[in-house]
């Protein structure tokens, strides 16, 4: 057996496993757009049963900056919770449930990374969907 056949009978394996892993996780995916001191970022999933977290970035050069930020919640089915957890004790909680977003506004502190946590609690929710507008304070 040729040395580049068995190379491609050990990687075959390998890109297949890890193809079944993508296709399987959910996975948030996150968009932003920043313009001077303000911006918003959109945290989406398709779907969420359980308590989940995710680190969300909003801005990678404020660090431990304080941000006024108002939140915008949707799902499709199901019920949700969602907060974002900042440093400081600052957090911010939505609700939503099928056909009933949730809005509330408050101020968050960003970590040493300019992130903040996502916490979600969902009962068969279906599309998430978080939008985060945001004010450096």
């Amino acid at each position: 057996m040729t040395r580049q056949k068995r190379i491609y009978l050990l990687i075959l394996p390998i890109l297949t496993l890890s193809l079944a892993v993508l296709a399987c996780s959910g996975g948030y995916s996150t968009t932003s757009k920043i313009s001077g001191n303000s911006g918003e970022v959109r945290v989406k999933t398709g779907a969420g049963d359980g308590i989940d977290t995710t680190s969300v970035e909003l801005n990678d050069d404020w660090t431990r900056d304080r941000v006024f930020a108002t939140v915008t919640f949707s799902v499709e089915d199901g019920s949700c919770q969602a907060t974002l957890v900042g440093e400081e004790n600052t957090r911010i909680e939505v609700s939503a449930s099928a056909g009933s977003p949730g809005q509330t506004s408050g101020y968050l502190v960003t970590d040493g990374f300019g992130e903040v946590t996502l916490d979600t609690n969902c009962q068969g929710a279906q599309n998430l969907d978080v939008l985060i507008n945001f004010t450096l304070q």
